[in-house]
């Protein structure tokens, strides 16, 4: 027999339930729950669901979940108002799918969520796979024995640490930006293709294997302890673990330090005008290979102005404005890095000029320092 109520609550619906914090309502009677009367009730949101038999959730607003909810699937609309968020809260999400949608909270249960194409927001005790996850400033972390995978993700805004505990394996590929991987006691964690800052902090036990795509890596001194870390590809490293702890290093930065010459670190004291570029550096001695591994800038208040930063490299062997970063009223205040101002951890070349230039007259000072090695 066909079930011909089960078919219209499934038309009535759209096949899936709406949540509104803002515009919802309670109770759980038809059309409660559908787009033109949203439900505001998580408790109304599973009754509605279970006798419907639906599984798919469109959230708006914040919505704190209140009992177990596996094999869900919720979606959001990329709303950018980190009140717009949908809170773990604790409960076992096994087999559930979140997609654009800013979530946080703690991950119940020992199974595996999907997180896609959203934001992560103090996430802790995850397991399962995050895809095209964007990571707001916050401390997050991964379950002891669980089965971690971020794929493509990056951080957007602040300093993005991870607890890593003692997953039995977990992989984060292809992250874009800063970093800090803390607290991992056990298991086995794989970084691989990462490009951005990584730091590693208070690593006592298990494997850490990265494999680096131009990183900037440093290791704390507070790495004590049976930790084994392998590093791997293009990267700069810097080694300060502390006793017990076994550092691999097979990057290519170690292998040009054999034959670099470190320099003498320079200061920038210079003026920004709007006649003409003036030099934070201009490297390009004929026969010669620079590496620029640190810089910090910092200007004066531009007021209404603006500070162009440009960096010239060799493109078909022409010096080439390759990047810009604007220095303005907003920021000025900031002693800005090589990945600040160019997403890049570091400068490789034959030829190697940073710039800067004002909108208007000036005179604006413009301070700071950088190092570099040299070879023949």
């Amino acid at each position: 027999m066909i079930d011909e109520e089960g078919k219209l609550n499934r038309i009535d619906y759209g096949d899936k339930v709406y949540f509104d914090a803002g515009l919802g309502i309670a109770g759980t009677v038809s059309p409660i729950g559908t787009a033109n009367m949203p439900s505001d009730t998580i408790a109304d949101l599973i009754t509605i669901c279970t006798a419907r038999n639906l599984r798919t959730i469109s959230v708006h607003g914040a919505l704190t979940l209140g009992a177990i909810m596996e094999h869900y699937n919720f979606c959001g609309y990329e709303h950018e108002d980190i009140a717009d968020i949908l809170d773990l809260n604790g409960q076992d999400v096994d087999g559930s799918h979140i997609s654009h949608l800013i979530v946080t909270g703690a991950q119940g249960g020992t199974g595996l969520l999907t997180l896609f194409n959203g934001v992560a927001y103090a996430v802790t005790l995850f397991s399962g796979r995050m895809d095209s996850t964007s990571f707001f400033a916050s401390t997050c972390s991964f379950r002891d024995t669980g089965y971690v995978d971020l794929v493509n993700c990056e951080s957007i805004y602040g300093a993005v640490i991870i607890n890593v505990q003692a997953p039995t394996r977990a992989s984060i590929k292809d992250w874009r930006g800063n970093l800090t991987l803390t607290t991992q006691d056990g298991g086995l964690c794989y970084v691989r293709g990462f490009k951005g800052s990584l730091e590693i902090d208070e690593m006592t036990a298990g494997t850490l294997s990265i494999y680096a795509n131009g990183a900037d890596i440093t290791i704390n001194a507070d790495c004590i302890g049976a930790g084994v870390i392998n590093i791997y590809g293009n990267a700069r490293v810097t080694d300060n673990h502390g006793a017990g702890t076994t550092v691999n290093d097979y990057t290519k930065e170690t292998q040009l330090d054999t034959i670099f010459q470190e320099q003498p670190d320079t200061p920038v004291n210079i003026n920004a005008i709007l006649a003409s570029e003036t030099d934070v550096f201009d490297l390009n001695v004929a026969d010669t290979r620079y590496i620029v591994r640190s810089l910090r800038l910092k200007c004066a208040d531009p007021g209404a102005d603006t500070v162009t930063v440009r960096l010239r490299e060799l493109v078909n062997d022409v010096s080439t404005v390759v990047a810009t970063f604007d220095i303005i009223a907003a920021n000025f205040a900031t002693y800005f890095s090589l990945m600040d101002m160019f997403g890049v951890p570091y400068l490789a070349g034959d030829d190697l000029q940073v710039t800067v230039q004002a909108s208007a007259a000036g005179p604006y000072g413009v301070t700071g320092q950088y190092s570099h090695a040299v070879t023949t």
